[in-house]
């Protein structure tokens, strides 16, 4: 009769296995809501980017035209598909007719869109050019004021 020493027992034990699957589980479920932060951040950061980029192509199409652009979809602006990366997260307007000489661009999270969770802090992002002077704007979903938190410099 031969005996089995413990030195011949290979493997996990299914407790072992168990608990390595709840701590991987725990870990994961910490980890989820930080990494989603982190990629919301990360859009937010490229719809300024896009932002940015409607600024700059209104100052150039104020240049050759002594007014700036009505719409985004004027051929003028130029903006070689600056918001065409960031339409699926946003939705842009461009607001002209309120300012005797400046415009306000803004971005809205889409209520359809993995980006639609960042809406609770920044709701919208906004360029406004009103005479000379630019601000930049960000409400939460309750309209108050969140430029410093989402509007980071």
């Amino acid at each position: 009769m031969s005996f089995i020493t413990p030195s011949q027992y290979r493997g996990f034990t299914l407790i072992e296995l168990m608990v390595a699957v709840v701590v991987a589980g725990i870990l994961a479920a910490v980890a989820y809501p930080s990494m989603m932060s982190l990629i919301q951040r990360g859009r937010r950061a490229d719809a300024i980017a896009a932002l940015t980029a409607v600024v700059q192509a209104q100052e150039r199409f104020r240049s050759n035209s002594n007014a700036y652009a009505a719409s985004l979809g004027d051929d003028g602006l130029k903006l070689d598909g600056a918001l065409a990366k960031m339409s699926k997260y946003y939705d842009f307007t461009l607001a002209s007719d309120a300012f005797a000489s400046g415009y306000q661009i803004t971005a809205k999270p889409k209520s359809g869109s993995a980006q639609a969770a960042d809406a609770k802090s920044c709701a919208t992002l906004s360029v406004k050019l009103d005479g000379g002077r630019f601000d930049y704007l960000a409400t939460d979903a309750d309209q108050r004021d969140t430029s410093s938190t989402c509007w980071s410099r």
